[in-house]
Parts: structure tokens; C-alpha cells; sequence
């Protein structure tokens, strides 16, 4: 075969080997007898029984019903799965979903759907429509909403209707979108933006985004953040694009998506948007007469369109599906289609050794991003690469694990095929574990470049997709090492040629170990790490409550390896909390022969970012567990978070769902005093303001939180913990700290939780943890027990030091306790590994420090026990007691880690503070049998106070003037 057939061969090679699946076009609403033979099924899969089914014989997709309530729209009616006919597992498509006048505070109200298929087997379409005009969120003052350029009063939009079409024809590996926007009614509508929002994840897929009108504005993977709460904002982020590529990430089965539209290109129209981490938003003009500039006057002058009576706006694109996992699969059948290329030249060329995956992006000798390619490692086509390019000069940038990037100069002439010599790439050394521990247990191994060499970067993406020109966070690259203690263990990690630092941990309990080798390009063997377990606590199991895998859009993460990285750190339990979505670890817990090693318990994180009239400023995230999982149910049986309050979402969750357990998550943010829609407390159901610690809840805006569901008794207030930690924001710790003393000094018990909330691997897992006091040793494993002391408090977090022992007149955490007389005995124990520094302790009475111990051990090698006392108070009234260990509270990151330079700094915990603290004790000074919570402090006279204070204090003056005047008037 030639090279122009072999390389059209290879651009149509998912049409051609498709027929086995079956020619014919279906469009039907999933059943429960039809799930297993229609549901794509892979590792961001959520369609389920209830869902809908399009496909011709290349190409297949899931709608899920207008009748689904979760995360982005108030409805349903958007395409969640897309995969190719002839294969199953491999969906990686999280979900695109509407975004109208460029807010999601304008809902579409899509509420019904119906599946057509031509006769002659033409065609097969899925139809979504709203019976009702869009609908605006009303938020802020009035006369803040008339300010508002983005949403219309809902009255003006109500005469418009929306429908989109998602369309297959036989032979086309895409499926057809088309949306209308109708004006039924007799005056202008001010409707002038749709935009498709395209969710991937900030650690999962990747958006190449390029222009073939203008290609000196392509980007590539380089973009600029923008702020999505102000998009007009956001002109200098927005870029004009004919297309979006998104190559599915290397550790699950290979494809490809994107999203382009012949049509507008045709006509000179551009698509203009944004891209983030987590999406990109593909947006069209109604009144688009086209142009590459978009900026922020453009901006505002396209918020001042309309939708004339009577008219109708049409926007077509096509969702395109390959089965390479790289960019060029997808633009070898744009560019033809957008009259780039006529498919007949390009490049071709082979990587060596065969098995190593390399990059390649092609750009202008200008510079300008065309394309990005990926060698295959597998199968007949194994070392190879190949692109459809137009005919010109370019140059590729080849980029493999571990290896400095390679520049090659490449003419394209027309007609052929360039061949690209044999890249032939540098030998790697390697570093080989036989065990990689003396006791053959589990444990991570934090590899770090000893300068000038780099760190290693295992798992490359090989993309270099950055943000603002930094490297975004990853889904698969790390510098560490799993081991669980099983065949599953790398024995043989490739590792470039220089000088290194091996670390070895295994948790809060242990000792640590470490190596240095020097490879050159052979193999260096490890001698086993020697790891010692020097603090033992009993009848306590070790947990984190937040943690993400594959099945949260957000995280590519595989559930095996997920696993392995919690059992590498000493982790018993790990609730699963994917958003809006249940992942089933039952598989790789069997692949892995974890056994008894962890425990999975499955849980949700139900995720809200849309307002609705019932939340104006969302519900934020909260956990919950446990959930069912149910292997044909939309999400796997995850709740539905829109279109309801928080009350009604946690009394929904316990209720309908089973939950036992329900956590606020992140509630303030990562920076004091920011509006963050998923941190609940900083907006509040329909408040619109943040809660106030230093007021009473009964007091606005706190008040919002009492008001009560529909079942007549929950209230937003009633989750059963908070995370008072959150990954390594020491200022989210702070503030949350704040916010439960005053929770706690108001009689609401919440039990506060640590969790690491990791998404990839490039967070450390277990950081912060749990420990929670569930039984007595030689007791057997209660899931439903172990809930329960979550909820009564029976556990400390921690980042590092650990509570040894902590008890009041013998009562322990969650417990309540008299003290006769006052006489409040408490007895206290802080340990911590060598590595982990203690640099005070501090026993609370509600809140407030009233012994503080900073003369404890320290140097190179402290004891373990940092701190036991025995010390009595003299309470004279209820109080409640915790104890708080490790940095001081007003230490900041950076003043911390220059004092205390050491392993847990620089490679085992980087970017947390060594902070622990318990749940309280209650002490019953009266023995009423109750406890009578303190109440909150006065208030501290704040800037905005003094300013009111003034004109209050002297109509006060002007009262009593008055008053004293007309005494004397009336005496005489």
C-alpha cells in the first residue's frame, strides 16, 4: 500500500472498522431490559435507565432526560456519554451542557424530549425542547438586577423557545447539533449569546483549541484564566476558534472528541470562548457578522442584541468521535472539512523504542499551534505517528518521558506525505524494587532530583497544557511511587540519567527511610527501605471522608490506582465521594488483593454550581454516606442537587437516599472573605451573604440557615460535620476553626472532620486524615458504628501530630462528663514520628486557649512522646474542652517551612503545616444532666460598626435632648 493510502486509511479507519457493530440507526429511550446492550459505560459514564439512546453503526451517545437535576442546569436534555459503537468502556465525555446570554442564571427549562428515526433508516435524531419560554434567576437588589447585562427579566424571554437536535446519519463518525432560538412573541427578545459548555475536569482531559480563519490566534493547549462570575470581565481571556480537541487521557482506552461547526466557518464565523481548568465554553453571537477580535467593548456591545419578533436563530456544529487518543485523530477529518487540506499530504514517521509513548505538536515555523499528535505503543501501528497537514513548512516538538524536548523541521509539499526520520530516544536508566520495602509492606516512595537535577515526572501527559503559562494540575503525573505490597507494585521504574533522593513513608505512625542513587543508563537496585512503626494507637481506625477517582469528571485517576495511593500511606477507611456520581471500587479492590487492607465505604459528593430560584447562589458540595450504587442508574444512583435548597437536599439525602452521614464541605473557601459558589457559607441558599461567626444564627444573614424543608424539621444548619480541613489551605483551616467554635459555643455539635479531598495524583493522599475511635481492640469492623462515633465526634484530624490520649475526668471525645465542684481533670498526650515537627500545644475551654505548652522536644531526632500532662481546671460553669497541637495558629506557610527545613517540608508533605485538633469533650460543671452551651462572646467593635455606631449614638443623644426638653417644658 502506498503512504497517501495508508495514511487515509488511517484517517477513516474507525468508519471501516465499525461495520461489525451494525449498520442500522437507533434513537430510543434506555430500559432496564436495553441498559446492558445501550449503556456505553467507562470511567465518566452516567447515563442510566430513564436516559436516551442515539447512534448510527460508527458513532454512539447518551442524552440524559430533561428531567435530571444535577450540577450544571436545572434540567436535563444535554449529551453525558459519547463512545464508538464497536467498543464499550472507554467513555471519557463528562457532559456539554447549555449556557444562554452566556449565565447559567438563565435556564433554559428544557422539559421534554422525543427520539425519531427516518423509515429508510436515513437518520436518527433526539429532540429537546422547553414547553416554556427560558427562565431568568432573580438575585441581588432590584436595582442591581436592572444593571445586570447579561440577565433579562424573565417576562422579556418568555415568548422565546429553544430546541436543540442531535442528529446521526449513516457513514459520519459525529453527531450533528443543531439549536434553534425562536421569538413567538411581538417584541424583541434580549437573547444574544448560546454557548455550549464543554466539562472535562481541571485533572482530567485536555482543550486544544485552534483557528483555522485566523491561525495566528490558535492557542493550543496555552491558555488564559479567566474570572467565570464576570465574564464581561473576561474579554482579554476569550479567544476566537473554528475548533476544540480533546484527546482522551493515556491511562484509560483510547478516543478522542471534538466540537467544530463547517457551517459557521463557511460564512468567515469564528466561535469565540474561554477556556479554565475544568471547561471550555464554545459560544455564538446571535448577531454575529463575524471578526477575530473579541475584547471587552465587543462584549458589551453583543449583551445590547436582540432576537427580533418572529425570527429564528440557528447554530449548527458536529461532535466528532476517533478512536486515537491524540489531537491530529480529530483535525485529519477537520481540516478537510474546513477546506484546510485536501487530506492528500501530511507527515508520517516512527518513535523507537516502540513501547514509549511520545508527543508530538506541530506548529508553524512561525510558532503558531497546528496540531498535536500521539505515537501509537501498541498493535501493528506501534511506534508510529501521522497527521493530515496543509502544504508548508513547519516544525514538530517531540516530547517523551523523561527526555528534553527534540525540534524537528518538516516541509510539507502537496500532494505527499513527509517522511520524519526514525527519533530514535535516549536511553533511560532504571530503578528496580525487589521489595521495595524490608517487610515486603506497602508505603510510598517520593522521588526528588538532587540539583541540578530535575524531579522526575512519572506518568508525563506530554501535553504541556498550562494556564496563564503555568502547568496546570495534572491527572497523571506525580513524583511518587505506590506500593500496596502485591504483584501490582512497579518493580521497574524508568528513571533519567543523574543524581536522586528516594524518601519512604507509610503514614503518620512511622519512621521514615531514604536512598540516594545516581543512574546513568542502567539499572540501579534499591536496597529495601527499612520503615519502623513507632506509635500505636488502639480501637482507632484512620480515614479520610473526601476523595475523588475516576468517576468524578474532575479526576482521571484510575480506582486501582487511587487505592494504592491510600494503602501506600497507612490509610483503614476511605469514603468515595466522586461528584454527583457513584464509582464502584469493588473491582480494583479485587484486582489489587487488597483483602481486609482498606475499606471502602461508598459515598457522594453532591456537587451544585447553577443557581435556581430555590438557591440563587447554588448549595455549594457536601458528602454524603452511604449511598447505594446501583449499576444501571443514571450516575449510579447518585441524588439530584438543583432545584432545591440545602435543607431540602440533606433531608432528601437522609430520607430517600439512606444517608448516615452528611458533611459540609469547604464551606468558607480557600480565601477569607471571597464569594466562592462551592463554599456554601459564603453565599448562603437565597441570602446572597456570607455567614457571620461573630453574630448569633438566629440573627441575618445567619438566619437563612434555620429555615426549614418541606419535612417540616431539616435545616441547612443540620449536617453532621464540617471540614474544618480541607487539602493544605491552612487559612480555609482557620477560618472554619472560627466558624465551629461559634457553632459549638451556640450548643450546635458538628462534629469536625480532616480530608485531603484529592483529585489526581499530584495531591497527597491522606493529608490531612481522620483518626476515629470506632471500638475496643479485637472488636469486629460496624460500618453502621463507625458512623455513628463520626457523628458523636469520637475522632481527632491532623496533618501530622498525633493525639495519643485526650480525656476529661475519663470521659473521652464526643462524650459528655460531669465535673463536680468544677474540678475538670484532664489528662493529655501528644505524640508524633521523628520527622513531624510540635512546635506547641494548646488546651480550649469553648474556644479559648487557656494552657498552651511550647518547651517541647525537638532537634534531629525528638522522642515520640512530645507532650504528656496531667493538668486540672477550675471550670466555672458547662464549657467544652479541645486540645489543638503543631505550628502556632498565626504561622504562615512560608515563615514555617524557612524554620523547619527537614523531609516533611520538602518531599514527604509539602505545603501543609503539622497541625492536629480534636472534637470536644463536654463537661456538666452544674450535674443537671445537660449542658448548657456559653453562648457567644460580645461582639468586637468592627470598622463598619464604628460607622454606624456614630449617627446611632447621637439619635440616641437627640432622643434624650428631646425627651429632657419637653419635661421641662411641660414643669413650667
Amino acid at each position: 500500500m502506498s503512504g497517501l493510502r495508508a495514511l487515509v486509511a488511517a484517517v477513516f479507519a474507525v468508519a471501516l472498522s465499525a461495520g461489525n457493530a451494525g449498520a442500522a440507526v437507533r434513537a430510543e429511550q434506555i430500559r432496564e431490559e436495553t441498559a446492558p446492550a445501550l449503556l456505553i459505560g467507562g470511567p465518566d459514564a452516567i447515563g442510566g435507565v430513564g436516559d436516551w439512546y442515539l447512534a448510527n453503526e460508527i458513532v454512539e451517545v447518551v442524552v440524559d432526560d430533561p428531567a435530571r437535576r444535577f450540577s450544571k442546569n436545572n434540567h436535563g436534555g444535554r449529551i453525558v456519554d459519547v463512545g464508538l459503537r464497536d467498543r464499550r468502556g472507554e467513555d471519557q465525555f463528562a457532559e456539554l451542557f447549555p449556557l444562554l446570554n452566556l449565565d447559567q442564571r438563565v435556564d433554559l427549562r428544557f422539559d421534554q424530549i422525543r427520539a425519531e428515526i427516518d423509515p429508510g433508516g436515513a437518520w436518527a435524531r433526539l429532540v429537546v425542547t422547553g414547553s416554556r419560554g427560558p427562565g431568568a434567576i432573580a438575585r441581588g437588589s432590584r436595582f442591581a438586577r436592572y444593571f445586570d447585562l447579561l440577565v433579562p427579566d424573565a417576562a422579556q424571554i418568555a415568548d422565546v423557545r429553544i430546541e436543540t437536535e442531535y442528529a446521526v446519519f449513516p457513514g459520519e463518525p459525529w453527531v450533528r447539533i443543531t439549536t434553534s432560538i425562536r421569538n413567538d412573541g411581538d417584541r424583541p427578545a434580549p437573547i444574544f449569546a448560546y454557548a455550549d459548555v464543554l466539562m472535562r475536569g481541571g485533572r482530567s482531559m485536555r482543550s486544544w483549541v485552534a483557528n483555522t480563519l485566523a491561525p495566528e490566534r490558535s492557542r493550543g493547549f496555552e491558555h488564559t484564566s479567566f474570572d467565570r462570575t464576570n465574564i464581561l470581565g473576561s474579554g482579554a481571556a476569550m479567544a476566537s476558534f473554528t475548533h476544540v480537541s480533546v484527546p482522551g487521557v493515556a491511562q484509560f482506552p483510547a478516543i478522542a472528541y471534538a466540537l467544530y461547526s463547517p457551517e459557521r466557518t463557511a460564512l468567515g464565523l469564528p466561535s469565540y470562548g474561554v477556556t479554565s481548568e475544568h471547561v471550555t465554553v464554545i459560544n455564538a453571537f446571535l448577531g454575529d457578522r463575524g471578526g477575530q477580535e473579541v475584547g471587552t467593548l465587543r462584549l458589551l456591545r453583543a449583551t445590547r442584541g436582540e432576537l427580533g419578533p418572529g425570527e429564528t436563530w440557528s447554530y449548527p456544529r458536529r461532535l466528532l468521535v476517533t478512536g486515537r487518543d491524540d489531537v491530529a485523530s480529530t483535525t485529519d477529518v477537520i481540516f478537510p472539512a474546513l477546506g484546510v487540506t485536501d487530506g492528500k499530504s501530511g507527515i508520517r514517521g516512527r518513535i523507537a523504542p516502540v513501547e514509549e509513548r511520545a508527543v508530538i505538536e506541530v506548529r508553524s515555523r512561525a510558532g503558531i499551534p497546528v496540531t498535536s499528535i500521539a505515537s501509537s505503543t501498541q498493535g501493528p501501528e506501534a511506534g508510529r505517528f501521522h497527521a493530515v497537514l496543509a502544504p508548508g513548512e513547519y516544525t514538530l516538538v517531540l516530547r517523551a518521558a523523561q527526555r528534553p524536548e527534540r525540534r524537528l523541521d518538516v516541509t510539507v509539499t502537496p500532494g505527499a506525505i513527509s517522511e520524519i526520520p526514525m527519533q530514535s530516544l535516549e536511553a533511560l536508566g532504571s530503578l528496580r524494587f525487589e521489595p521495595a520495602f524490608a517487610d515486603a509492606g506497602p508505603g510510598r516512595v517520593i522521588v526528588t532530583g538532587i540539583p541540578p537535577t530535575p524531579d522526575p515526572v512519572f506518568g508525563a501527559e506530554l501535553l504541556d497544557f498550562r494556564i496563564d503559562g503555568a502547568r496546570a494540575g495534572s491527572g497523571s503525573e506525580t513524583r511518587e511511587l505506590h506500593f500496596v505490597g502485591g504483584p501490582s507494585d512497579p518493580l521497574r521504574v524508568p528513571l533519567a540519567s543523574g543524581r536522586y533522593r528516594l524518601v519512604a513513608t507509610r503514614g503518620l505512625e512511622f519512621t521514615l527511610d531514604s536512598a540516594e542513587v545516581t543512574i546513568a543508563d542502567a539499572e540501579v537496585r534499591v536496597e529495601p527501605f527499612q520503615l519502623a512503626r513507632v506509635i500505636g494507637l488502639q480501637g482507632i481506625a484512620s480515614a479520610d471522608f473526601h476523595v475523588h477517582a475516576e468517576a468524578s469528571d474532575d479526576s482521571a485517576m484510575p480506582n486501582a490506582a487511587r487505592l494504592a495511593s491510600f494503602v501506600a500511606e497507612g490509610l483503614d477507611v476511605i469514603v468515595s465521594t466522586d461528584h454527583d456520581h457513584l464509582g464502584s471500587f469493588g473491582p480494583a479492590l479485587a484486582a489489587l488483593g487488597l483483602g481486609g487492607r482498606i475499606r471502602v465505604i461508598q459515598g457522594v459528593e453532591a456537587t451544585s454550581s447553577t443557581p435556581s430560584a430555590q438557591a440563587p447562589w447554588t448549595l455549594g458540595h457536601s458528602n454524603a454516606w452511604p449511598i447505594a450504587y446501583q449499576a444501571t442508574a443514571h450516575r449510579k444512583g447518585a441524588p439530584p442537587t438543583q432545584d432545591r435548597t440545602l435543607a431540602e437536599l440533606y433531608s432528601q439525602l437522609r430520607s430517600v437516599y439512606g444517608a448516615r452521614v452528611v458533611q459540609l464541605n469547604h464551606p468558607l473557601g480557600k480565601h477569607r472573605g471571597q464569594d466562592d459558589d462551592q463554599a456554601y457559607l459564603t453565599h448562603l441558599d437565597d441570602a446572597g451573604h456570607a455567614v457571620d461567626p461573630e453574630l448569633p444564627l438566629e440573627a441575618a444573614p445567619n438566619d437563612a440557615l434555620l429555615i426549614r424543608a418541606p419535612d417540616g424539621h431539616t435545616r441547612a444548619i443540620d449536617f453532621d460535620a464540617i471540614e474544618l480541613m480541607n487539602g493544605d489551605s491552612h487559612d480555609m483551616f482557620l477560618q472554619v476553626r472560627e466558624l465551629w467554635y461559634a457553632l459549638l459555643r451556640q450548643g450546635l455539635r458538628r462534629t469536625a472532620t480532616a480530608n485531603s479531598d484529592t483529585h489526581g495524583p499530584d495531591e497527597i493522599a491522606g493529608y490531612p486524615r481522620n483518626y476515629v475511635y470506632i471500638a475496643s481492640a479485637g472488636e469486629a469492623w460496624d460500618t453502621a458504628g463507625f458512623d455513628a462515633a463520626i457523628r458523636e465526634g469520637r475522632l481527632f484530624g491532623t496533618t501530622g501530630p498525633l493525639i495519643a490520649e485526650f480525656t476529661v475526668n475519663g470521659a473521652r471525645m464526643g462524650d459528655d462528663v460531669t465535673a463536680p465542684a468544677g474540678r475538670a481533670v484532664v489528662e493529655l498526650s501528644v505524640a508524633a514520628a521523628p520527622w513531624v515537627s510540635v512546635d506547641e500545644v494548646r488546651l480550649l475551654a469553648n474556644g479559648e486557649v487557656v494552657r498552651r505548652w511550647r518547651e517541647l522536644p525537638s532537634g534531629a531526632s525528638p522522642p515520640t512522646m512530645r507532650l504528656r500532662e496531667r493538668v486540672e481546671l477550675a471550670l466555672e460553669r458547662d464549657a467544652f474542652l479541645t486540645v489543638e497541637a503543631g505550628a502556632p495558629l498565626e504561622i504562615d506557610l512560608a515563615a514555617w517551612q524557612a524554620s523547619h527545613p527537614g523531609d516533611y517540608a520538602s518531599a514527604v508533605a509539602p505545603g501543609f503545616i503539622p497541625t492536629a485538633f480534636t472534637n470536644p469533650i463536654w463537661v456538666d460543671v452544674d450535674a443537671d444532666g445537660r449542658f448548657a452551651a456559653p453562648g457567644l462572646p460580645p461582639r468586637a467593635l468592627r470598622a463598619g460598626d464604628a460607622l454606624l455606631a456614630l449617627p446611632l449614638a447621637l439619635g440616641a443623644m437627640g432622643i434624650v435632648w428631646w425627651r429632657r426638653r419637653a419635661k421641662l417644658a411641660r414643669a413650667s
